[in-house]
């Protein structure tokens, strides 16, 4: 069969899907949308249709020509051109046929493609082919695209170009200069190991950002001996690199000044790459309310309304109450247990150790209400893993490297005043006493493993349990050997972040990059290694199960009759699918559909979220709701569970989306409420107050009752649909701007 008999075949599948919708709607822009989203689900399904024989199909669809203007003008269909760009679509009679009709669609399907930024691409030559004179409009458009590109372009060379100086480091050599990096730069501004001021924490994070993509590149560049590192290679490569700097003597440390200053340039131009790129580039690309203008020849894209503070940053303020909210909850915990009158460790450390303790039962908190974990989980080669060990094993490394690294190096720095100095004099001091206070740690794993034995004592196992320690070491570390083969097969694939696994498993060694261990944040990684990396491990299924099922216990606690998992009745070859939740109380219905993914960094990441995971959510509720609705009325089983009597069949229906990840959030996605699921435990559990402030350093706090004249789901309803919840933080933010302004006034 040739592919253009699949094209049409497939073709014709979709204006059968046009017919069907137009015969159940009765309107031309309701089917096609519905095309749009048949087409964005990945549908319809058979052999040989691949992505690229959908885009073509869809596109070469007689009823585009018939449908009026204004159908063009929707979401869903910019969303689907987008996809289809980005797919390779070069339809240039589409093309023509949008700049005529509906150039704005036309506009934000480039953007959402960013086709733009791949010049020599047959979908951008086939676009440019059709700007002309008589749109100056779209003209100055192709202008903004060509110049964003430009500068790109040139962020890119400019980093191309420094690699080339750097093209001979191998992977080791290139982490030894990644924290010497980092300790010359990161590590003297940080004053306080347990708060993180917001700026820094920015900065650091686009250092470390920046270090993990260059890693990728050179996983991918260089040989494959270089992951085949032993104890010789070890030794040749301090000796040339690192001793010059620490104990000057034999070799003169300039060249390693050298590389470490273009070291230091090249990270750089990568933190300002991806400046402009997750700012300037995804701002122009994924906010329809960006606007460009120029001065002359200099660009300017800039929003239509200057909030005073915008969704991102505002969500980005939950996503931190959020943390500090389930840091509460862990000392609560761990002060009405008996953990609060033991000893962690030694003296010296036990303030490290007993905070490694309420942060390890912070984030396990937090996987298991919210993201539906269990006490042990499974590795792809079927091992099991203790998860709160797990956690508590990374805690405990971070508190490790605070002591012994970090509040050593910056004790030395405050006398020498000199990093190299400070350095050195840490360096020394972990000979003097057998350890390894490098710039970077390493072990083979059968040492660590005994290290980290003893954090795994139980009274099955008084000795700590070897086999766990070997899992949990397994869980947190990335073997460059594994991930290089399988980016040589799969270029596209996720990569862990450097936090995400951060134990860096090179040739027969096991490397720690200090800073890193010492400031990373434990939940995201915690996170993100289940729920980016391991997407695809075995229980997932379950754990969404049981995210629902622990959801629909907090609405029980609240008097809701509540049915998880219902599945509607097929009619007429119509199967809506499962209802996640079905909760009722007092006459109001709730149809809650729940969404569960990872922590995402970017204004793309959430953009796709946004196109995908949400977008489908809310088809998934208008089907669903409409059986709900119908099941009311004839499925008496239903009702009976529900507790809902005959004569309260006039119920009111509330569909929301409940969502693991803050993105979008309080906001409405194709006519369905998006709210945070760990917005709705604050509600129900009735615990506002936990969002700001910290228990180990305050005692009590304000009392903040959301239902002071006790619960009625009535205002439950006005405190979610309102974003009730986080209007502490509003009136916070409002009170240090406040307090800004007196100070500068005074």
């Amino acid at each position: 069969m040739t592919s253009v008999t699949t094209v049409e075949q497939c073709r014709q599948a979709y204006e059968k899907f046009f017919q069907v919708n137009l015969k159940a709607t009765g309107s031309q822009k309701l089917a096609a949308e519905a095309c749009a989203h048949f087409y964005l689900d990945g549908r319809p399904v058979k052999s040989g249709y691949t992505q690229q024989v959908r885009t073509a199909a869809l596109w070469e669809c007689s009823f585009w020509e018939t449908v009026t203007e204004t159908n063009y003008s929707s979401d869903v269909i910019s969303f689907a051109l987008g996809r289809s760009l980005h797919l390779g679509l070069a339809n240039e009679k589409l093309f023509q046929r949008l700049l005529e009709t509906e150039p704005e669609t036309l506009k934000r399907g480039i953007r959402y493609s960013q086709v733009f930024l791949q010049p020599d691409s047959q979908p951008w030559t086939g676009i440019l082919s059709i700007a002309n004179d008589r749109n100056s409009d779209f003209l100055q458009f192709i202008k903004v695209c060509q110049l964003l590109c430009k500068e790109l372009h040139q962020h890119n060379n400019l980093i191309f170009d420094l690699q080339k100086k750097l093209d001979e480091l191998t992977i080791f050599e290139y982490l030894l200069y990644g924290s010497l990096f980092t300790f010359q730069n990161l590590v003297p501004n940080r004053s306080d190991l347990h708060h993180v001021n917001e700026d820094w924490d920015t900065h650091h994070q686009s250092v470390w950002d920046a270090l993990g993509e260059l890693l990728i590149w050179k996983l991918k560049s260089r040989p494959e001996n270089d992951l085949r590192l032993n104890e010789r290679f070890l030794a040749k490569s301090l000796k040339q690199h690192l001793m010059p700097l620490l104990l000057p003597g034999e070799r003169p440390p300039s060249r390693c000044f050298e590389i470490l200053q273009q070291f230091s340039k090249l990270i750089s131009s990568v933190v300002k790459k991806n400046d402009f790129l997750h700012g300037t580039i995804y701002e122009f690309c994924f906010d329809d309310d960006y606007r460009y203008r120029f001065d002359g020849n200099h660009l300017t894209i800039y929003p239509i309304d200057i909030p005073a503070e915008s969704d991102w940053d505002f969500n980005g303020r939950k996503l931190s109450a959020l943390h500090g909210y389930w840091f509460n909850r862990a000392v609560l915990e761990y002060s009405q247990s008996d953990m609060s009158n033991q000893q962690f460790g030694l003296p010296e450390n036990d303030e490290f150790n007993r905070f490694a303790y309420i942060k390890a039962c912070q984030v396990y908190l937090q996987l298991g209400e919210v993201f539906g974990l269990e006490s042990e989980i499974s590795l792809p080669n079927g091992t099991q893993v203790d998860l709160f060990k797990a956690i508590h094993s990374l805690e405990l490394m971070t508190a490790f490297f605070n002591i012994s690294y970090i509040a050593k190096f910056q004790e030395n720095l405050q006398e020498s005043g000199n990093w190299i100095a400070a350095l050195s004099h840490l360096m020394m001091e972990g000979i003097a006493t057998g350890e390894n206070r490098f710039p970077l740690t390493w072990t083979e794993p059968s040492k660590k493993v005994e290290r980290i034995k003893s954090w795994t004592v139980s009274e099955r196992y008084p000795e700590g349990d070897i086999n766990a320690a070997k899992a949990i070491l397994e869980f947190w570390t990335n073997d460059l050997l594994e991930l290089k083969v399988n980016l040589t097969r799969v270029p596209n694939m996720p990569t862990p972040e450097l936090n995400e696994q951060p134990i860096i498993q090179l040739g027969r060694y096991g490397f720690q990059l200090p800073w890193l261990m010492a400031s990373q944040n434990n939940l995201t990684a915690a996170v993100n290694n289940l729920r980016r990396i391991g997407c695809r491990r075995k229980g997932r299924k379950d754990e969404t199960h049981r995210i629902e099922s622990r959801l629909g216990d907090l609405f029980r606690s609240r008097g809701f009759a509540v049915i998880q998992a219902y599945q509607p009745e097929v009619i007429d070859d119509f199967d809506p699918g499962e209802v996640d939740l079905i909760c009722y109380q007092g006459n109001h219905l709730f149809i809650l559909e729940v969404k569960s993914t990872y922590l995402r960094k970017t204004r793309q990441e959430a953009w796709i979220h946004r196109t995908t995971t949400l977008r489908k959510a809310a088809q998934q509720l208008h089907r669903k709701q409409i059986a709900v609705r119908h099941a009311i009325e004839s499925d008496e089983t239903l009702l009976s569970n529900l507790r809902l009597s005959s004569v309260e069949k006039n119920v009111k229906i509330h569909a929301w989306i409940v969502d693991t990840s803050i993105e979008y959030d309080q906001e409405i996605v194709d006519g369905y409420l998006k709210v945070s699921l760990e917005g709705l435990v604050v509600i129900l559990r009735n615990e506002r107050q936990l969002l700001s402030g910290n228990l180990l350093l305050e005692k009590n706090f304000p009392e903040d009752d959301l239902f002071p004249c006790g619960f009625t789901v009535q205002h439950f309803i006005e405190i979610v649909e309102n974003g009730e919840v986080w209007k502490i933080l509003q009136e916070r933010n409002m009170n240090e701007k406040l307090h800004i302004e007196e100070n500068s006034c005074s």
